[in-house]
């Protein structure tokens, strides 16, 4: 196909530039900026059990700094010192001299002015990340994003800079930045004669980094690069490449790795010489690998003619991610002719692993628009034959140039440029163009050289453009042993003769882009590295598009006395799958670790015996029939979609230890996918969990994402009253349900404030089964919940004000047996009442009415049967039936087979009511409530029928009533003075005695020496001084307690006055707290 180059004029602002004119190629914008490394900044990957640093000029990973290629993230492990860049390309300078400029940036040995130091290569182009932070624009951290993106419209600002689209997080992780050539002055050439300060070749590239944290792909980052031609002249040989430099076992361990490629699976990786690693003697090291993706596409000759090759061998020709939607071809038997017209099909199906034609989507939607060449762009439904989309159809790759369906967080509304649900491919939406990496001619990896690190420097650009452009040879094995490792993979040099065509370069014209793509991977062994890359291979081939997890729950963690609470919102349970096409939330799980990685949850291995799945301390799921192990496994282990709990939004871990450092995820998941195979194979996708990251820097200092959080339990101080209700919680209404609280946060708590939960009810009976509550502060007047349906059991109110409230609503009426019986006698008949719902003679008219009933018994005529048809008798009885729910007599048939007006084994009345609520029943409108039968106990003696006097009193369980509430007034924490000076005598020191280590001491940052030693002063009052001396009198140490209430803990470091650590022995301790007391004790420090 053709290939269309667009240039037009856009018009944005940019912080320190004002108005500017740019260009944007191929749908690909241009910035007028140059790159300047005073804008590098550095980032750290860590989205998944992969953790590394990166640069964004392009480097990824840094030797010696950590962490540079850790894996799993938090054991320290390292495996690559370092990978760069590389587009290198043919052109002359200004004398005519053939020159091939290697553009890149490294740490080492690259080419660099010899004044400044600075390096002739990649730079970061300004304004894509803020600039008062120190790292590159993070998906998770929007306080790393500009206030506007150089390459967006003013809509994207505020949002993600999304691969997708505006606001979209398809990867658990995404990093985002551009780069160009510019710095590069060593040779004299211009790539714009006409700006002579512009160096290199005229290249920008936009860089994203990209992790998934669901299992299959926890061991993997991607790394996605465009790369643009914006100088004035077009190159006809071009090379893109990156060069690994490994690091297997760890900065110390370098120099016994080995490594060899797999030309099958476009795989290099490397492994570890004697199996240990260092710092530290760890072993067994693992594999770390690097597959090649994707390639540039040649859909023209060096020309700019179409060179009419097939190069990724898929049936189809010169295909391009950059051309237009084409001309449509309406009906199922057309589109098959045209594509066998234009395809070699059998090509062509077998690339797409595709059994027939009819499998194509696009003929299965009956069109096609040519310029989505492989034909799998799908159009909104037409549930209604109207012709258009409204809303409610599904859009499916429809979405519009800004990627954005109306079930993403982001949406507000259609396209302004009409291209939503349009019936035609768009450049921006998802499997087209730009965003379907099939729709390109790839020329695949045709170079890789493995070499000891420094046989080839970054430096030598001749020696480097022999290496990177002599084509692959698929016959030889590449293998080298025990040396410090290093690897070139490259795309340029075009395939070997036996493809049809003589070897040579991909061209690079002006304003052309190509795409290059690579994933850094990790396993075991081999075997596991191999597992992993077919997963790359399948995120790959969907273009980037895997089942994406919930979204990440708000965390707050409270330390208490011995406990831990944890309490989140609900955002997540509304999060939609744009992959899958639906709301997919199914539960939370909360994971506990002393270590903020999470290591030892991953206790559950799969088939190969590799750690897989995390174990959590508490699981809350749906109650929605989707439960236990899901369908589909991974390497022989199943997901746990937990055993319908319920949700909950709270929980309180009293498995914990005062003094001891935990860390918490709140992680939502979703419930997969499974279907069958119309061959009866299972298939479907696994579930997903959202992320749980807690990043540490080199002081040890945690911080943690929105899900996750680190809390140490504490004592409180001496004299503490913790919070709660003041006095009784206060109910109005006859709902025999209940109404508690829970406080979560002392600190939040407001005291004096009177809260109440008022319920609605929205039916005639009273008597359906979820009622609305709203919430109100009194005090103030403050709606905090409004007219919210109760759905659980218990229903949770909003975390407001520091507590919880928890709703159990009796939503089945029921007469509860248990309640029920002789309130005054000693009949023996046995009374059955029952409801008449399932009774086919009071069909549409049985109602279990919510109410209490008393069945009062005498020895004369003292009510009426109720007549509510036309032959329907009224007959005197000599018994009533009182609601003493409503207070008031109640309406009843009789049917008195005995003839005797009485209640007794053989007659049988029946409760009626009006058709709503408190109204009487009438002649012709009436509802049957409740059925009452008194039967003969056989096994019971003599029979004692009811006498005047006795009553039977009837219970049923009772749903909340419109205007019945529960009303509380809370009370926050405080010191009682008494308390605190009785309380002095439970000040400790723990351990005691310290022998060697305590278990709560942080993990040691050093590379030598033991870490820092921690003992605990507890119970202590909430202001105090604490004096250490030796048993000679001699001051050791003056510590100032200044806390908050909750806090009674001071640590110490068992670090002297003098900076020195104390030596083993027994101490005095002297705790003075003003206005309280002062309390003496004694602890020892053992060798």
């Amino acid at each position: 196909m053709s290939q269309k180059i667009s240039t037009s004029l856009v018009l944005i602002i940019v912080a320190l530039l004002g108005y500017f004119t740019v260009l944007t190629a191929q749908n690909h914008f241009i910035d007028p900026n140059k790159g300047n490394i005073i804008y590098t900044k550095k980032g750290i990957m860590d989205g998944n059990l992969v953790r590394t640093i990166f640069l964004n000029h392009g480097e990824i990973a840094h030797w010696p700094d950590k962490p540079s290629g850790e894996w799993p993230k938090g054991t320290g492990h390292q495996y690559v010192d370092g990978i760069a860049v590389i587009v290198q390309a043919e052109t002359k300078d200004i004398n005519n001299n053939i020159i091939h400029p290697l553009e890149t940036n490294y740490r080492e040995f690259i080419r660099k002015d010899p004044v400044s130091g600075r390096p002739w290569g990649w730079a970061p182009l300004p304004g894509y990340a803020n600039a008062t932070q120190d790292e590159p624009a993070m998906s998770n951290k929007p306080s790393t994003w500009p206030p506007f993106w150089p390459d967006r419209s003013s809509e994207w600002s505020g949002l993600w800079n999304g691969f997708f689209g505006r606001g979209i997080q398809n990867a658990d992780l995404e990093t985002y930045f551009r780069m160009d050539d510019a710095p590069d002055k060593q040779y004299r050439y211009y790539p714009d004669p006409a700006d002579t300060t512009r160096g290199g070749l005229g290249l920008q590239v936009a860089v994203r980094g990209f992790q998934w944290s669901q299992v299959l792909a926890a061991d993997v980052i991607f790394w996605y690069y465009e790369i643009t031609n914006i100088a004035k002249q077009d190159y006809s040989k071009v090379v893109f490449a990156q060069y690994v430099d490994w690091g297997i076992g760890g900065t110390e361990d370098s120099s016994d790795d080995r490594g060899l490629f797999d030309k099958e699976l476009d795989i290099a990786y490397a492994f570890d010489g004697d199996g240990v690693g260092s710092p530290g003697n760890w072993y067994p090291v693992g594999v770390a690998g690097y597959a090649f993706l994707e390639s540039p596409g040649i859909t023209k000759d060096s020309l700019g003619l179409p060179q009419g090759n097939d190069d990724d061998d898929d049936g189809i020709t010169d295909e391009s991610r950059d051309n237009d939607a084409g001309v449509k071809i309406a009906g199922r038997t057309n589109v098959i002719a045209e594509l066998n017209s234009r395809y070699d099909m059998s090509k062509f199906l077998h690339f797409y692993n595709l059994m027939r034609v009819d499998d194509v989507p696009a003929v299965q939607q009956g069109y096609w628009w040519t310029g989505d060449e492989n034909a799998n762009w799908r159009g909104y439904a037409d549930l209604n034959e109207n012709g258009r989309w409204d809303e409610g159809e599904p859009l499916y790759d429809d979405v519009g140039s800004d990627g954005l369906a109306p079930f993403d967080v982001n949406y507000t509304g259609p396209d302004a440029d009409g291209s939503q649900g349009d019936g035609k491919p768009q450049q921006g939406e998802p499997n087209f163009g730009i965003l379907d990496k099939d729709e390109s001619d790839q020329i695949g990896l045709t170079g890789f050289t493995i070499f000891p690190v420094h046989f080839y420097e970054l430096h030598d650009d001749e020696q480097n453009w022999q290496v990177l452009t002599t084509p692959v040879d698929t016959t030889a094995v590449q293998q080298l042993n025990d040396v410090n490792l290093g690897m070139y993979f490259s795309a340029g040099a075009r395939p070997m003769p036996q493809r049809g065509f003589p070897g040579n370069l991909f061209p690079l014209r002006k304003l052309q882009t190509e795409r290059f793509s690579m994933a850094l991977l990790f396993g075991d062994d081999r075997n596991d590295l191999i597992r992993r890359k077919r997963t790359v291979q399948q995120i790959y081939n969907a273009n980037y598009r895997f089942a994406k997890p919930p979204e990440k729950p708000q965390l707050v963690a409270v330390p208490g006395d011995r406990k831990v609470t944890l309490y989140w919102d609900s955002r997540a349970e509304q999060s939609y799958d744009p992959f899958l096409q639906q709301f997919d939330f199914e539960g939370y799980r909360i994971y506990r670790s002393t270590e903020p990685s999470f290591l030892e949850n991953l206790v559950i291995t799969d088939a190969y015996g590799k750690s897989t799945f995390r174990k959590p301390i508490a699981q809350f799921d749906l109650i929605d029939s989707v439960q236990g192990l899901h369908p589909i496994d991974i390497n022989g282990v199943k997901f746990d979609l937990g055993s319908e709990t319920g949700l909950r939004h709270t929980y309180v871990d009293t498995d914990v230890q005062n003094g001891q450092t935990y860390y918490y995820a709140v992680v939502s998941y979703d419930r997969g996918f499974y279907t069958r195979t119309a061959d009866g194979r299972d298939d479907g996708i696994a579930p997903s969990e959202c992320t749980s990251i807690i990043r540490t820097d080199l002081g040890g200092n945690a911080k943690p994402d929105i899900n996750t959080a680190v809390v140490t339990p504490r004592a409180p101080s001496a004299g503490y009253v913790p919070p709660g209700i003041d006095g009784s919680i206060l109910h109005s209404g006859v709902g025999t349900g209940s109404f508690s609280i829970e406080v979560l946060n002392p600190d939040s708590v407001k005291t004096g404030h009177v809260y109440r939960v008022t319920f609605t009810n929205p039916t005639p009976f009273q008597n359906n089964s979820k009622p609305l509550f709203t919430l109100t502060d009194e005090t103030n007047g403050r709606i905090l919940e409004q007219n919210k349906q109760v759905l659980g059991y218990p229903e949770e109110t909003a975390i407001v004000d520091g507590f919880i409230g928890y709703i159990r609503n009796d939503a089945a009426i029921d007469v509860i047996t248990s309640k029920s019986g002789w309130k005054v006698g000693n009949s023996n008949v046995i009374v059955k009442i029952s409801s008449l719902e399932s009774d086919p003679a009071y069909s549409g008219v049985a109602v279990k009415y919510p109410a209490d009933f008393e069945i009062r018994f005498f020895n004369q005529i003292v009510d009426t049967s109720t007549q509510t048809g036309f032959f329907d008798p009224q007959i005197p009885t000599k018994f009533t039936i009182w609601n003493t729910t409503e207070n008031k007599k109640a309406q009843f048939l009789l049917q008195d087979n005995r003839n005797d007006s009485s209640l007794a084994p053989g007659n049988k009345a029946i409760i009626v009511v009006g058709d709503s609520l408190g109204k009487p029943a009438q002649l012709g409108n009436y509802r049957a409530a409740w059925k009452i039968e008194f039967f003969i106990d056989t096994l019971a003696g003599p029979l004692r029928l009811p006498q005047p006097g006795d009553v039977y009193s009837m219970v049923t369980s009772k749903p909340f009533r419109t205007g019945e509430t529960f009303q509380f007034k809370m009370k926050g924490s405080l010191v009682d003075p008494t308390k605190a000076k009785s309380d002095l005598d439970q000040i400790a020191v723990v351990p005691n005695p310290y022998v060697g280590a305590a278990s709560w001491e942080p993990q040691n940052l050093f590379r030598s020496g033991r870490g820092e030693r921690r003992i605990y002063f507890i119970n202590l009052p909430a202001k105090c001084t604490i004096r250490i001396y030796t048993v000679s009198g001699n001051l050791v140490q003056t510590l100032h307690h200044n806390a908050d209430i909750d806090n009674g803990q001071e640590a110490w470091n068992l670090v002297s006055k003098d900076g020195m650590d104390i030596s083993y022995g027994v101490y005095v301790y002297h705790v003075d707290a003003p206005g309280i007391g002062e309390k003496i004790g004694k602890f020892a420090v053992v060798k």
